[in-house]
C-alpha cells in the first residue's frame, strides 16, 4: 500500500511540475508592426505592438525594408509584454522616405507581419493603425509613438486629381488620370468632363487597387465604330488574417490540471497520515 501511493504522489508531483517548466506555446503572430516614421528630422523608427494575452520573447527578431538592405537585429532577451508598445529606432532601417518602399517583421526566416507603401507620408507624418494592432493603416499627422493609436485622428491622404486633355470637337477624347503610381489612361466624353472633380475625404484607409477593362463604343461622322478602353479603379481594402490567440485556452486546460495534482496530492497525504496512525495504534 505504501509503495503505490508513493508512485502515485510521484507520477502527479512529476506533471505539476512539468506544468510550471513549460509554459503555454504563445502565437508569434500576436505581435504585429503597429507604427513607423520613415522621414524624421533624426533617425527612423518602427513600433511593434502585442495584441495578445501572454509575454513574447522577441531577441533576434529582424526588422527590413524591401531592398536588400542591412536588417535591423532585436537585441537578445527584449520581452514584449501584453498589451506593450516596443520603439525601435535605428539608422540601419533604410527605409525609403519618399518612395514605395516596405517594413517587414522577422522571426529568422519566417515572415510576422509586413507593409508595402507606394509614396512617402510626408516629413514628420507616420504610417499607423488606426486601432492598435488590428486597424486598418493610415497617416497620421502627429505620430503616437510609444502610445495608442486609437485616439489620434488620421489625416486625409492625397488623392488622385484628373487632369483632361484638350479638345476641339466634340468627339469623346481620353483624358489621364495623375496619381501617385505612373498615370492610367480613360475616356470620357468632353461633355461630361466638367463634371469631373477631385474627390477629397477627411480620412482614407490605404488600399491595393486592381484594374478591370471596358469596351465602350464611339464613333465619328463616316467612320466605323472603334472601341476605347476605360480603366476603372475599384478599391480593394487589405485584408490581413489575424493570428488566432490559443494562450487563453490552453493556460485553462493547465490549470486544470494544476488543481486535480494539488487534490490527489492532498488525498494522498491524508491516506499516509491515517495508515501511519492505524499503525502506530496497532503496534500500542
Amino acid at each position: 500500500m505504501k509503495e503505490v501511493l508513493q508512485k502515485f504522489i510521484s507520477f502527479f508531483a512529476t506533471i505539476f511540475f512539468l506544468s510550471l517548466a513549460f509554459p503555454p506555446h504563445v502565437l508569434a503572430g500576436d505581435v504585429v508592426i503597429n507604427e513607423f516614421l520613415v522621414d524624421p528630422d533624426s533617425s527612423q523608427w518602427v513600433e511593434l505592438y502585442n495584441k495578445g494575452t501572454t509575454p513574447i520573447d522577441i531577441g533576434s527578431w529582424l526588422i527590413d525594408d524591401d531592398g536588400g538592405s542591412q536588417k535591423f537585429t532585436i537585441p537578445g532577451g527584449t520581452l514584449i509584454k501584453s498589451p506593450e508598445y516596443k520603439i525601435f529606432e535605428s539608422g540601419f532601417f533604410n527605409l525609403n522616405r519618399t518612395t514605395a518602399d516596405t517594413v517587414q517583421l522577422l522571426n529568422g526566416t519566417s515572415l510576422e507581419d509586413s507593409y508595402s507603401y507606394t509614396t512617402g507620408p510626408g516629413s514628420n507624418k507616420s504610417y499607423g493603425r488606426d486601432i492598435d494592432g488590428v486597424g486598418e493603416w493610415a497617416i497620421f499627422n502627429n505620430p503616437t509613438k510609444g502610445s495608442t493609436n486609437n485616439s489620434s485622428t488620421p489625416m486625409p491622404v492625397p488623392t488622385s486629381t484628373p487632369s483632361p486633355t484638350p479638345t476641339s470637337s466634340p468627339t469623346p477624347k481620353p483624358i489621364k488620370i495623375t496619381s501617385t503610381k505612373p498615370p492610367i489612361k480613360t475616356v470620357a466624353p468632353t461633355s461630361m468632363q466638367k463634371n469631373i472633380s477631385p474627390v477629397s475625404s477627411t480620412r482614407q484607409i490605404l488600399s491595393a487597387e486592381t484594374n478591370s477593362k471596358i469596351d465602350i463604343p464611339t464613333s465619328v461622322l463616316g467612320k466605323s465604330t472603334e472601341s476605347a478602353i476605360a480603366t476603372l479603379t475599384p478599391k480593394v481594402y487589405n485584408a490581413k488574417q489575424e493570428a488566432k490567440v490559443l494562450g487563453s485556452n490552453q493556460n485553462n486546460i493547465f490549470k486544470v490540471l494544476i488543481g486535480a495534482g494539488g487534490i490527489f496530492i492532498l488525498a494522498c497525504a491524508m491516506l499516509l497520515f491515517r495508515y501511519f496512525k492505524n499503525k502506530k495504534i496497532d503496534n500500542e
